[in-house]
């Protein structure tokens, strides 16, 4: 059976790493078009970066409109070089994300991410079989190639590692799984063991920050992580030396990030994207932390807190364009 899809296969995701980004506002609130392909442009030129994705934070893209979503496509992809991957959430599975796919594909997306609603026994009158069924001709109607993303926390995908190797072979459209997980190192081995025991080939992301350097050790077919925008170089490193089994340097990159990690982790997800920004802004790559829709401002002593930690572990510049 072939597992070719119109926009890319799963060996394209497989092997590099896609930074999550954030959008980029002004001091009134608008998109900064510039800036996203600025910073598009900045990160992917990286050895080991193969790509983006874009509308990933589930707060940040409910505050911008279908028109700004696409717009942040558009942008990133003009930051982006010929065969560089570009990848965008259109939130949960269903009909109702079909015009959204057709729309990002227009835009210059390679494939969406989507999550499936949460499944308990008797859902919709459906056993979970017909469950699974359903959700793999979901995504075999829609116009570009699928990573399922199985969430974290009280939104992950609560279903058996058994499940997800039905769904991912039922799927002819799926290219593979943002593994989510948080920092729950069993959860993932065992679902990671399970799906690559099927005969379907499929890119396995990891995406957990504080659990990553676990997670690359058992196996992963890349990276889709905020962390990876924040500390480009040092995850692709994290990566590479995890895959060709140079184990005391895997070590060492995930020692330096240990600190930037735990002050990352351990928040409540509003928290969680004001540090990504004002990290991300520390390291040139936002103008400003702002965002829309968070008017609480981060406490100063977090903020001194990841100024002091970023000064400390030397992250490796990103460079200008």
């Amino acid at each position: 059976m072939c597992f070719e899809h119109q926009g890319i296969t799963f060996e394209a995701l497989a092997g590099g790493i896609i930074a999550s980004t954030l959008t980029p506002f002004d001091d009134a609130g608008g998109v900064l078009c510039r800036a996203i392909t600025d910073q598009a442009s900045r990160l992917t030129r990286i050895d080991g970066l193969i790509g983006i994705a874009v509308n990933t934070t589930v707060r940040e893209r409910l505050t911008l409109s279908p028109e700004e979503r696409l717009e942040v496509i558009r942008c990133t992809r003009a930051g982006l070089e010929n065969g560089q991957i570009l990848v965008s959430c259109v939130g949960e599975l269903s009909e109702a994300v079909f015009n959204d796919v057709i729309a990002c594909k227009a835009a210059g997306a390679d494939a969406i991410i989507t999550f499936p609603s949460k499944w308990t026994t008797g859902f919709e009158g459906q056993t979970l079989g017909e469950r699974i069924t359903h959700l793999a001709a979901l995504t075999d109607r829609l116009a570009l190639p699928v990573i399922l993303a199985l969430g974290n926390g009280e939104n992950r995908w609560a279903d058996a590692p058994e499940d997800l190797a039905l769904l991912a072979v039922a799927g002819r459209q799926i290219l593979g799984f943002d593994m989510g997980h948080d920092d729950n190192v069993l959860r993932y081995d065992q679902d990671y063991y399970t799906l690559k025991g099927t005969d379907r080939p499929m890119a396995l992301l990891p995406s957990s920050e504080g659990a990553l350097f676990h997670n690359l050790n058992t196996g992963g077919d890349g990276v889709l992580s905020s962390l990876a925008y924040i500390a480009p170089h040092e995850v692709a490193a994290l990566y590479s030396a995890s895959r060709d089994g140079r184990f005391h340097e895997a070590q060492a990159i995930h020692n330096q990030l240990a600190p930037l990690i735990a002050i990352m982790n351990g928040h409540d997800i509003n928290t969680r994207e004001m540090l990504c920004r004002q990290a991300a802004h520390l390291r040139g790559l936002l103008a400003s932390p702002d965002a829309r829709g968070l008017d609480t401002p981060l406490c100063p002593h977090l903020i001194a807190s990841l100024q002091s930690t970023l000064d400390d572990i030397a992250l490796k510049p990103i460079s200008w364009v």
